[in-house]
């Protein structure tokens, strides 16, 4: 099984949404409000450093992965940079 963990500009979000929505992953959580610091910046959520990050989080067997990451990345080309679309995909074990 794999973890994917994926990092997008709340503005951006919904269109992450659509790619998981038709998708054939089983589902996922959504981490609206992300705050932090990272290539594209700082995002704190106030005047000095406005905006946010949401996260992604998709477990699926390991197959359905590699399909979901040529989508990613295909919008993460449409996107450009400012998306701050990041990808992290991690080997997981179900324990329950």
């Amino acid at each position: 099984m794999k973890l994917m963990l994926i990092f997008v500009d709340a503005d951006h979000a919904p269109a992450v949404e659509q790619l998981l929505e038709a998708s054939d992953v089983p589902g996922y959580s959504e981490f609206p409000g992300v705050l932090g610091k990272g290539t594209t910046g700082k995002k704190f959520g106030n005047r000095a450093f406005p905006g946010s990050s949401t996260l992604y989080f998709v477990a699926s067997r390991d197959g359905r992965c590699g399909a979901l990451c040529d989508q990613l990345e295909a919008l993460r080309a449409t996107a450009g940079p400012e998306a701050g679309l990041r990808v992290y995909v991690l080997d997981a074990t179900e324990v329950l």
